[in-house]
């Protein structure tokens, strides 16, 4: 057995996080073809398959078994995202079904050798440790490809004090672009499938944003809106993190966990994710309210009946909270009217006043103590429905800015 173990930041320079003039694996992964489908990832013993970048350029494909011992075995078993390796072999002296298979081999990866003549010492931490053939070139045929069995605990990535940035186009910081996480030993792009709503709101939090607007992968987003292929190709941006996953009750990413990049997900699978600071308010009701004069209680409001206050409710679209405000006056029938319907009343030509003008001791309407006692205050600054017997939905409003204060008099006060 294999014991020789990376620490974390040792391990995360697997993927090719070191000075780029170097030889460096950009990702390794372990196929085999069982019954004539191809397994690519996701497997703890198979032929190995690297993505290595050389200084002539990037080539994929096997590694030839010559020179290959226990140590560059395991080498190649944390390459691929494993603790440690268990046992290896060359595809001419594995059994099928846990090796790729010839025309596979060809047809996928165009019958290519990344490495041959691998060697690793004891210490390796990426492939500058080792020494090997000019990437690309080998004098190897398919039956000397690697196959390895891995020890079958993944490697995960070290999220603690990783930032997260939204980037796009040309690489311009925005509330809205392909999320890329910033560490000490490695940076990269975060695989979009398995992310769900609280780990999308956790990255928002930890980019600076109070909200999320929405998230999915790149392919489905505007080039205008992501990070350009150019982009990432110059500064040799790639995907390092799989299945991040934030559990419900987490507060900050070091609460969240990913695995190491298969190599199965590409740019175009990456996470893309909008966010903000702004808050975003629906309208979710109407009625009239009024209470007894010297009443002030939230209990002693009255609401549902044919005469009052107008008081509108809006609903918070991203976290669900609710809050409930005047209406300012209007000289609009159709409004008035639609007002009326909404609470189940169809009187075309309803009685109006602003609230000023009806007294405080009728019990008719929100009084002025209960205004004071409960802080109310207006909700809308303006409200049109464009025609009669109107659905709340299909009226016209805007929202009521923090400096927005025509005095409680006028209110809307509406007798249906």
């Amino acid at each position: 057995m294999f014991t020789q173990l990376l620490t974390t930041a040792a391990a995360l320079l697997l993927i090719g996080s070191g000075p780029v003039h170097a030889d460096y694996i950009r990702w390794a992964k372990l196929v085999r073809t069982v019954d004539n489908s191809t397994e690519v990832g996701g497997n703890s013993w198979g032929t190995v398959i690297v993505s290595v970048q050389g200084t002539s350029g990037r080539v994929t494909g096997m590694v030839c078994d010559d020179y290959v011992n226990e140590i560059t075995a395991d080498f190649l078993c944390r390459a691929a995202g494993f603790e440690h390796g268990l046992e290896y072999w060359g595809n001419n002296w594995n059994s099928y079904g846990n090796r790729i298979s010839s025309s596979v081999w060809y047809q996928r990866y165009n019958g290519a050798f990344a490495l041959d003549s691998l060697r690793c010492p004891t210490d390796s931490q990426q492939l500058e440790d080792c020494t090997h053939n000019t990437v690309g070139y080998h004098d190897c045929s398919w039956g000397e490809g690697v196959v390895l069995k891995c020890r079958t605990e993944a490697r995960g990535v070290e999220l603690d004090n990783m930032d997260v940035q939204m980037v796009k186009g040309n690489g311009v910081l925005s509330s809205n672009g392909t999320v890329v996480l910033n560490g000490t030993q490695s940076s990269g792009l975060v695989c979009a499938k398995g992310v769900d709503q609280k780990t999308a709101e956790v990255l928002c939090n930890e980019a600076g944003y109070e909200y999320l607007v929405g998230y999915n992968a790149t392919k489905y987003v505007g080039s205008s809106n992501k990070l350009s292929c150019d982009t990432m190709r110059d500064r040799d941006i790639s995907v390092i993190a799989d299945d991040l996953d934030c559990p419900s009750n987490s507060t900050d990413l070091e609460d969240c966990s990913a695995a190491m990049a298969s190599g199965e997900c590409d740019a175009d699978d990456a996470l893309w994710l909008s966010c903000t600071n702004e808050e975003s308010w629906e309208l979710a009701n109407l009625t009239l309210g009024y209470n007894e004069a010297g009443n002030y209680t939230g209990s002693e409001l009255e609401t549902g009946n044919d005469y009052g206050t107008v008081l509108v409710t809006l609903r918070n679209t991203r976290t669900g909270e609710e809050k409930t405000g005047f209406a300012p006056y209007t000289t609009s029938s159709y409004t008035r009217s639609s007002m009326c319907y909404m609470i189940g009343n169809t009187n075309r030509y309803p009685s109006y006043r602003r609230t000023g003008q009806i007294s405080d001791k009728a019990g008719t309407k929100v009084s002025d103590g209960f205004i004071e006692e409960n802080e109310m205050e207006f909700v809308l600054s303006y409200f049109w429905c464009p025609g009669r017997y109107q659905k709340l939905s299909t009226c016209y409003y805007k929202l009521a800015s923090d400096d927005y204060n025509p005095g409680n008099d006028n209110a809307m006060w509406l007798n249906c």
